[in-house]
């Protein structure tokens, strides 16, 4: 019977050592969890913020790729000097009508990433906003040389500060598209 008690005794000892250590495992797991939740939110935060900057790109890369007739009509217009002719002038405007709604047509086909999900509807507002801006200028190009555009002034105005607040939410510095869109 005493040859029986050891190895039960050893066996007794190694479970309560075993299960010790997995107590002790169990603990320091959830001694960790806060810190890997942690990482998982500045990773997600980080992600946003590439993001946002990614796609800033992209929508001033989009409306680049086509305005620039808008800029060279209201550029040929209001030149003293080897003014165009006004058949010159009614093409350029033309040109840039079209190059407007292209723009209008463009920014409402971008698509917003995934990783901006959590910002998609005051994105997509802003981006509204962007669109509308281009569609009025589209509507209301003048032969004035000095023409303004107060109504498609205040769009992209309105988009800017639509954009500004999830920068700032971001944590990020608001933007200029105004500074980055070539005119």
């Amino acid at each position: 019977m005493k040859k029986l008690m050891l190895p039960f005794f050893l066996l007794s000892i190694s479970l309560f050592i075993a299960a010790c250590s997995s107590d002790e495992g169990s603990t320091e797991e959830k001694e960790t969890e806060p810190e890997a939740t942690e990482e998982s939110a500045k990773s997600d935060e980080m992600d946003m913020k590439t993001a946002l900057l990614d796609y800033q790109m992209e929508i001033i890369d989009t409306v680049n790729a086509t305005d620039s007739a808008i800029y060279a009509f209201e550029t040929a217009k209001a030149k003293e000097e080897e003014k165009p002719s006004a058949e010159e002038i009614a093409k350029m405007k033309t040109d840039a009508e079209a190059a407007a709604k292209k723009v209008a047509e463009d920014v409402h086909a971008l698509e917003v990433p995934a990783a901006l999900d959590a910002k998609k509807e005051e994105i997509q507002g802003a981006l509204d906003d962007l669109a509308k801006s281009y569609e009025t200028r589209a509507a209301n190009l003048s032969d004035e040389a000095n023409a303004e555009y107060a109504e498609s002034d205040e769009q992209f105005a309105s988009f800017e500060e639509k954009m500004a607040a999830v920068y700032e939410e971001a944590g990020l510095t608001k933007p200029s598209f105004a500074a980055d869109i070539v005119d």
